[in-house]
């Protein structure tokens, strides 16, 4: 073995195993260091084409794929008629490349005979506008309705898959947060003054006391009188108390969206199937994490490149490399909530949505996979496998072409990264100590959501 490679092995499995502790083994097992997957759609693309793409997902070194997380309307096509012939297959084909399976439950995207039927699931702009169908989050939480049809779905996909061999994990959602959009759905209004009814113990008096009310004359004298916080219903001047406690409801719904759907999942599936969801790291503003602490670990979602000049990226190309600390941060942000994380999606090249795409620079992804691994992460996935033909994601690259078989960069980095992480099973050592000195220090990251939230509104502050 080479010097070079003898200390690079030397310092990623050092770091690796000092990273995870002596956390339980039952879902990650140590010797696996950091397996590797991929996001694939087999419906949206020609059936007799799944076998082919799922045996080259194999042959390019993966060890996991990823289905259905925004494949509700394929699911249940019709109110109570579900399908699921296509994902049997699926799954199926993965087991038969040796590959394990990651199944997300679909809920970010209901179908439009739902928002059709029951209009009362829509979230309402700030403006008033309802959000109609048409993209993917445009649920709002606070609906039992949609809750109801939450949970059919995701216990008939528990009891369908959840002893299923091929079956290693869950994902709840995707990018649950709503993209930093907050709800003003009627349904929405009710239940923030329903949960402000329970924090001050039905006394409005106590509400007004600590809102400081006689300010301006916003003295309430029901909890029905109250609306959630918003600008454009308003001259000047919103009440920063409520925006708080508003933002505190807001984070209670996801997190009672979240954790609902797991205990679902519990319920029905195998002790030994993990569960968890990918948050949107860029938004980890906009709802407080800390609530999440219930699933089996909190994943996140990273795109450190997202088109555009950045001038905190590293380097003079900073726009072609992104930011030193965004993967750094989210793994040491993550990992405490459960003693693991995982990034769940990590850019495999150019995105779509940027001003402009530039192109990653050769060994940006490969990097970021080992500064993954580095940080701790218990597995890596990229969306996607197959660049998309059509659709709203079109310009955003895969592992391969949307021919299905030419490789880009990004996958033949991932390709590359996964051989090596090969080669350092061959070198795992059960027994490695870290030293004595290096294991003492420690470092602490005070993050306060509720801080931050303040200082969204009162920057002046």
């Amino acid at each position: 073995m080479k010097l070079s490679t003898f200390l690079f092995t030397f310092i990623f499995v050092c770091i690796s195993f000092f990273v995870l502790g002596q956390k339980s083994e039952k879902f990650f097992p140590k010797k696996d260091l950091m397996p590797t997957g991929v996001y694939y759609y087999p419906e949206q693309w020609p059936n007799h084409q799944w076998e082919r793409d799922i045996k080259n997902i194999s042959l390019m070194g993966f060890e996991f794929v990823h289905f259905a997380e925004l494949s509700w309307s394929t699911m249940e096509p019709e109110e109570g008629k579900y399908n699921f012939g296509w994902l049997d297959t699926a799954v199926a084909l993965a087991g038969k490349y040796n590959m394990k399976v990651v199944l997300g439950t679909p809920t970010p995207s209901p179908p439009v005979w739902m928002a059709e039927k029951y209009p009362e699931i829509l979230m309402v702009k700030e403006t008033g506008m309802v959000i109609q169908h048409g993209t993917r989050e445009h649920h709002t939480w606070s609906s039992k309705i949609y809750d109801d049809f939450v949970y059919k779905v995701v216990k008939q996909m528990g009891q369908r898959y959840g002893q299923n061999k091929i079956v290693w994990g869950w994902q709840i959602d995707n990018e649950p947060g709503h993209y930093g959009n907050y709800d003003y759905n009627d349904v929405s209004q009710k239940a923030f003054r329903e949960w402000l009814k329970i924090k001050y113990k039905n006394d409005i008096t106590k509400l007004n006391t600590t809102w400081g009310n006689a300010f301006w004359s916003q003295t309430y004298s029901k909890f029905e009188q109250i609306r959630i916080p918003n600008e454009k219903e308003l001259v000047h001047g919103l009440n920063p108390h409520a925006i708080l406690d508003y933002k505190r409801f807001y984070t209670s719904e996801f997190h009672r969206f979240v954790m609902s759907q797991y205990n679902t999942l519990r319920q029905n599936v195998s002790s030994s199937q993990w569960i968890t969801t990918n948050v949107q790291h860029s938004l980890v503003h906009t709802v407080d994490h800390e609530g999440l602490k219930g699933l089996d670990l909190v994943a996140y979602t990273m795109y450190p490149v997202t088109g555009g000049w950045d001038p905190t990226g590293l380097g003079e190309e900073g726009y072609r490399m992104g930011r030193p600390f965004s993967i750094n941060f989210a793994n040491d942000f993550y990992r405490p909530l459960t003693g693991h994380t995982g990034v769940m999606e990590l850019q495999p090249g150019q995105v779509n949505w940027g001003k402009c795409n530039p192109q990653l620079n050769p060994g940006v992804v490969r990097m970021w996979l080992w500064h993954s691994y580095a940080g701790g992460c218990s597995f890596a996935c990229s969306y996607t496998y197959r660049q998309p033909l059509t659709g709203s994601e079109q310009y955003h690259y895969g592992m391969v072409g949307p021919d299905g078989v030419t490789p880009l960069s990004g996958g033949k980095e991932y390709s590359q990264a996964m051989k090596e992480m090969k080669m350092l099973r061959k070198e795992y050592n059960p027994n490695f100590a870290m030293p004595k000195d290096y294991a003492k220090r420690q470092t602490g990251i005070l993050y306060n959501s509720e801080n931050l939230w303040e200082m969204d509104y009162q920057k002046q502050t």
